[in-house]
């Protein structure tokens, strides 16, 4: 993981919000969130704008926006291929068919839930778009609790950046820039891997046509 942030640290020093807004196109594009950590990228990219005397308004909108196509294309995904993996004979059907319709009735009763908080829990976010459309969620629906979720994420990997950045400066004048760097790092990695498990020692779990 560090190796990834130190790699995000100079990807986004060159290429700017560009390169996060892709990072976060991806993560619920299809299931590339696994592996791409859109988050961390917003949290760094907080850091590199107001270290370099720059609006966080590019980094939130590039976010957001990027968040919003993945989610988006995620959901058309899972929309039109869903049937299609659940009804075959793959590991996704085996496992997940026998509580199929548990998991319908959930995403289509309880959104706020299914799509706004699960927006916000790392892993689950990257199956919520797919999970989201082949339940048969409307997109009409969809929409305005992906937006509430997507504000929350939004907020809550800038405003990481930002206590991590008066973090990098307190312990600059401590270690030097070397280990303050090293010192957010380990910091965004607890806070992701502490997501991951719920902050509980397990990992978080988390209708009609359009």
């Amino acid at each position: 993981m560090e190796f990834i942030a130190f790699g995000l640290l100079e990807v986004l020093s060159v290429h700017g919000v560009w390169v996060l807004f892709l990072l976060a196109a991806l993560e619920t594009s299809f299931l590339t969130g696994l592996f791409v950590p859109a988050g961390v990228a917003t949290s760094i990219a907080t850091i590199l704008a107001l270290n370099s005397g720059g609006s966080l308004w590019p980094v939130a909108l590039a976010a957001a926006a990027g968040g919003s196509v993945g989610d988006s294309v995620g959901f058309w995904v899972g929309r039109w291929w869903g049937d299609r993996i659940l009804s075959g004979d793959g590991i996704w059907a085996r496992r997940l068919a026998p509580r199929r319709a548990d998991l319908v009735d959930f995403q289509t009763k309880h959104p706020l839930f299914s799509v706004s908080v699960a927006r916000l829990i790392s892993f689950v976010r990257t199956l919520m778009p797919i999970a989201a459309g082949a339940s048969g969620l409307s997109y009409r629906r969809f929409v305005p609790y992906e937006v509430l979720g997507l504000v929350g994420w939004t907020v809550l990997y800038v405003s990481i950046g930002v206590v991590g950045r008066e973090s990098w400066m307190a312990t600059v004048r401590w270690v030097g820039v070397g280990g303050a760097f090293v010192f957010v790092v380990v910091a965004m990695v607890l806070w992701s891997a502490g997501m991951r498990v719920g902050w509980g020692g397990r990992p978080a779990e988390g209708g009609g046509d359009v």
